[in-house]
């Protein structure tokens, strides 16, 4: 792969050990890597220069650095005239995982999907698991159930052939838990999140530990069991895992009004409805302006609600307005305010 190097240094066999470690998130391990083939950088021919880069994208991505992410994107493809379908494939997963942690599902299964023309190429069974996982929590977040399901099966099947690779069959065992919620199978659910836990503790993975115990409480929430989702939604927000946070006080605050702890829920609102103006959050900004406004200001209810639905329409935001409109067209119904009630029903079938 590379041009007068070291005999004892084969640059093949740390490339792929350095590709495992990443998708295994074992950051160490990655980072001690990539500081040992950057010292020979200079050495490698183009071919393998291209991988580097490539895998150095998806390296800076498990460190959250996805400012040098790009740029290795970038240098990689400085020698575009050069990739061959392999190079393709990684060039085109590295684009789509980029779009994916900014949150824009769309652009992310465009670049997926370009990337499956290549998937052939690949002789690697994990690289092929992880594939189908990334593209079933890109349908999740799509709203396309039944195809997240689909690749989401592929993925376990890959992933329950080895036990080095447990913690990818526990992201998928998480991904299934979501999968079941939405088809409402709360006991199925329930299995698969706690088994995902367990693998989770045990490989010491704090990030996933809390993104589980968020989902537990999700699921205990759907369930309208506020007061079991609290001890959840507790432990997820002691993993201070700043990604999730946000979503984490908002289920907490709503849940200590649903069992009537209103002195806690006040005080976690104040938290987080603080912590969504310093970040510049602006849907979650509204998401507990209108949270307070149910259970503590109903004077304001209307107008507030009114208001934080057109601020999601404008941000296109269609899964918070069929949300909030569904329980503000319950509430016009109750009221025998028919007009309302449909206006605002209307919208639930955007």
């Amino acid at each position: 792969m590379g041009r007068n190097l070291p005999d004892h240094l084969d640059i093949a066999v740390l490339m792929d050990n350095w590709s495992v470690s990443i998708q295994l998130d074992k950051k160490g391990a990655a980072a001690t890597i990539h500081k040992e083939l950057k010292k020979h950088i200079n050495e490698f021919d183009v071919a393998t220069l291209i991988t580097y880069y490539l895998f150095e994208s998806r390296y800076y991505l498990i460190q959250k650095d996805a400012v040098n992410s790009a740029i290795s994107l970038y240098n990689a493809k400085a020698h575009q005239d050069h990739f061959h379908d392999t190079h393709l494939y990684f060039l085109y997963l590295a684009e789509g995982i980029l779009f994916y942690d900014e949150g824009n599902y769309q652009k992310a299964l465009h670049y997926f999907e370009r990337a499956e023309n290549y998937i052939e190429q690949l002789d690697d069974p994990i690289s092929i698991g992880e594939f189908h996982l990334r593209k079933a929590m890109t349908y999740y977040f799509l709203d396309i159930t039944n195809l997240s399901v689909l690749h989401t099966a592929r993925a376990a099947k890959v992933f329950k052939s080895s036990k080095r690779l447990e913690f990818l069959l526990a992201r998928t065992q998480m991904l299934q838990g979501l999968n079941y919620i939405d088809q409402l199978n709360y006991e199925l659910a329930e299995k698969s999140l706690l088994k995902a836990l367990t693998i989770f503790k045990k490989k010491e993975k704090e990030n996933f530990i809390s993104s589980t115990n968020l989902n537990l409480g999700v699921l205990y929430v759907k369930r309208g069991l506020p007061a079991m989702a609290i001890s959840y939604l507790n432990a997820a927000l002691q993993g201070k895992h700043k990604r999730i946070e946000l979503k984490i006080l908002y289920l907490l605050t709503d849940c200590y009004w649903k069992t009537n702890q209103s002195s806690i829920a006040i005080e976690i609102y104040k938290e987080g409805f603080r912590a969504s103006i310093e970040e510049n959050n602006m849907t979650k900004k509204w998401e507990f302006a209108m949270l307070h406004k149910k259970y503590e200001d109903r004077l304001n209810f209307e107008i507030v609600w009114q208001e934080g639905i057109k601020y999601f329409q404008s941000v296109e935001d269609m899964y918070n307005v069929r949300l909030f409109s569904k329980e503000l067209a319950q509430y016009y119904a109750d009221n025998n305010q028919h007009d309302l009630a449909m206006k605002y029903y209307l919208l639930t079938l955007t």
